[in-house]
């Protein structure tokens, strides 16, 4: 179930220090919830979990604890919409561009240390759900369009 409490979805996420065993169950509610809702990224705090953990792309990755390293300065501006904001999009200004270092797994159960760029759409969704992390909406962005 997708959250759509915007007092929840405010929230600030702390860093992950679980185990295995509670990532496991975590990442699979977050899949389902996203696959169900036919996303291509959600957050922890969308399914009430206010830890620093999302899942993107196509196929998707884990992401743990990101950090951002670097940012462009040359940004453009994009129709967004949210899985916890339904029926709202929004024209937010992402940078083209960005390199960030996180922990995912690898076949499930090795952590890995990646340190990688992103382009394009890549970068923003990645900073849609880096956004969320850190307790931001896309209505947070720019001016709210419902169709």
């Amino acid at each position: 179930m997708i959250v759509e409490d915007k007092k929840v979805l405010r929230q600030m996420s702390k860093e992950w220090t679980g185990t295995h065993e509670e990532l496991a169950k975590l990442v699979e509610k977050m899949y389902d919830a996203m696959k169900e809702a036919k996303g291509i990224g959600i957050s922890a705090i969308q399914v009430g979990v206010p830890v620093r953990v999302f899942l993107a792309g196509d196929p998707e990755e884990l992401f743990i604890n990101p950090k951002i390293t670097y940012l462009s300065s040359y940004k453009k501006k994009n129709w967004e919409g949210c899985l916890s904001c339904p029926n709202v999009n929004v024209q937010v200004p992402r940078s083209h561009k960005i390199h960030l270092t996180y922990t995912t797994l690898r076949e499930g159960k090795e952590i890995v240390v990646k340190d990688r760029e992103f382009k394009y759409f890549d970068a923003f969704v990645v900073q849609h759900e880096l956004d969320h992390l850190n307790g931001r909406l896309i209505e947070d962005r720019g001016k709210a369009y419902t169709p």
